[in-house]
C-alpha cells in the first residue's frame, strides 16, 4: 500500500523532496528546513536523516545551519552528541545562530570533536554567543 502525500508526515515529505530530480523542489526543502519551528518536526526530520547518503544530509545541513528557533536548541543539542560530522557541523552552526548562552556548554564539549569542520564551526558559535553576551553587559565607568 503506497502512502499518499497527505498520509507523510512533514519531515517525510522534506526528505522526499532532497531527492527530487528538480532542483526547484531541493532548494523548497531546504527552505522548508530552515522554517521549521516544532521540535518534533526536527526530530523527525534528524531520524529520518540517519539512514540517507551522505550527500542528502549535506543538502538538509544547508536548512538546519539556518535554524534560528530557540525552541529546537535541545534537540540541536542532541544532534551535537548524537550526528554525524554532517548534522553535527549543522547543528553547531545553527546553535551559533540562535545565539543562547546556555548552549555555550555543548559548543565547548565539541571543540575536540573528531571532525575539524565541526570544531571549527563550534568555535565560530562560540564566538558569536560571547559577542552577543559582551554587547549585552552594561559598561561600568
Amino acid at each position: 500500500m503506497s502512502r499518499t502525500r497527505s498520509d507523510m508526515s512533514e519531515a517525510a515529505k522534506i526528505i522526499r523532496d532532497l531527492h527530487s530530480p528538480y532542483w526547484s523542489e531541493r532548494q523548497s526543502a531546504v527552505r522548508r528546513i530552515a522554517e521549521i519551528g516544532s521540535p518534533e518536526i526536527l526530530r523527525d526530520l534528524l531520524q529520518g536523516l540517519r539512514d540517507e547518503k551522505w550527500y542528502i544530509r549535506e543538502a538538509a545541513s544547508a536548512g538546519i545551519r539556518a535554524l534560528d528557533c530557540p525552541d529546537l536548541v535541545p534537540d540541536l543539542v542532541a544532534c551535537l552528541e548524537n550526528g554525524d560530522e554532517i548534522l553535527r557541523n549543522a547543528a553547531a552552526l545553527a546553535l551559533g545562530n540562535i545565539c543562547l548562552p546556555g548552549t555555550a556548554s555543548a559548543l565547548e564539549r565539541v571543540l575536540t570533536d573528531p571532525d575539524c569542520r565541526v570544531r571549527k564551526s563550534a568555535r565560530i558559535s562560540l564566538e558569536r554567543i560571547r559577542s552577543a553576551l559582551s554587547r549585552q553587559q552594561p559598561v561600568t565607568p
